[in-house]
């Protein structure tokens, strides 16, 4: 079975594996664990920001850095396809107790729409805006630096803080030719994944300034989520940040090329930006088409009612892209 779901079904490596069994630990909640701070100090280097906090999610990543920039009943600025409105069980109603307002279009708010929703502020009947969230990459897609700038000028502009769901930050810096600093450029807080692209078994990453990876911190601990000799994980973490990212840019082509493949299927679309190949089914069918790539060897997830998604990682090989290409075209004529 070649496993394309997403990049996170990798299992460590043999250099990893050595890294995590030999790593030198300590209490982090007494922050004395001397693995976990060297990767929350390369992080926080590598994106540009004075400190970062190692957590055991995106999710929590995600909700940390929504909890310390926002108050009770604020509102957050979000698409919603954003993983902060459906995919992280509502805890940004539970847990910051904000209000998420939504767009629908493109990878980032026009100017047009920004300039609506502040006119608002003020109104003692309305919510009043915190903060805006950016994903890059957004569901495979590639948000160009120039967007970012213009919303991150935007809320700092207005006294809002911005947040960016780098989860696949790694990825889009590969695809944009840019530093992760460059792409966490502006943003006063970036949430990382060190498993969704780089392949390590478990943990995210929050950076942003002192002050405010400090109150992150706090919040963790508040959640339970302090961990002790946690060294043993981020060791995992430590060497996928410093022997993988250069090797992303392989996924890519590889994806590029299985797109290629695909889109020639008679019924089938399919498009790539980064390692993550989008798959156009006819209306309605994607749930068969994912059972019949299954069937023939082939794991995909299903995103929409006509949309697959295949996910290239580190355990993808070239003999693997040709092999599911072929069973995807055979699972096609099937159907």
């Amino acid at each position: 079975m070649i496993d394309l779901r997403s990049d996170t079904v990798t299992r460590p490596t043999p250099a990893m594996r050595r890294a995590m069994a030999e790593a030198e630990v300590g209490d982090d909640v007494f922050g004395e664990d001397p693995t976990v701070r060297a990767l929350e100090e390369e992080t926080a280097a590598l994106l540009g920001k004075e400190a970062a906090l190692y957590v055991t999610s995106g999710h929590m990543a995600n909700q940390l850095g929504l909890y310390v920039s926002v108050r009770s009943g604020d509102e957050v600025w979000a698409h919603e396809h954003h993983h902060l409105v459906g995919d992280e069980q509502g805890a940004t109603a539970v847990l910051a107790r904000a209000l998420p307002r939504m767009y629908s279009e493109g990878t980032a708010p026009s100017d047009a729409l920004l300039e609506e929703w502040i006119s608002g502020r003020g109104d003692v009947h309305r919510a009043e805006p915190a903060l805006l969230w950016l994903e890059n990459t957004f569901t495979g897609r590639v948000v160009p630096l120039s967007e970012q700038r213009r919303v991150t000028a935007f809320a700092h502009r207005h006294g809002l803080r911005a947040h960016l769901d780098g989860a696949r930050l790694w990825n889009a810096a590969a695809a944009l030719e840019a530093s992760p600093a460059e792409v966490a450029e502006g943003f006063d807080s970036v949430s990382v994944c060190f498993s969704k692209g780089l392949g390590a078994p478990v943990g995210s990453a929050l950076a942003g300034d002192a002050d405010t990876v400090a109150r992150a911190r706090r919040a963790r601990k508040l959640l339970g989520a302090g961990m002790r000799q946690a060294g043993i994980i981020a060791a995992g973490a430590l060497h996928a940040l410093r022997h993988h990212r250069e090797r992303i840019a392989v996924d890519h082509a590889r994806a590029a090329l299985l797109a290629e493949r695909i889109a020639r299927v008679p019924g089938l679309g399919a498009r790539a930006q980064t390692n993550m190949v989008l798959v156009d089914t006819p209306s309605g069918r994607a749930a068969a088409y994912r059972e019949a790539f299954a069937r023939h060897g082939v794991r995909v997830l299903e995103i929409g009612p006509r949309t697959l998604r295949a996910v290239v990682h580190l355990e993808i090989t070239d003999g693997d892209v040709e092999a599911a290409a072929t069973a995807v075209a055979e699972a096609a004529a099937e159907l």
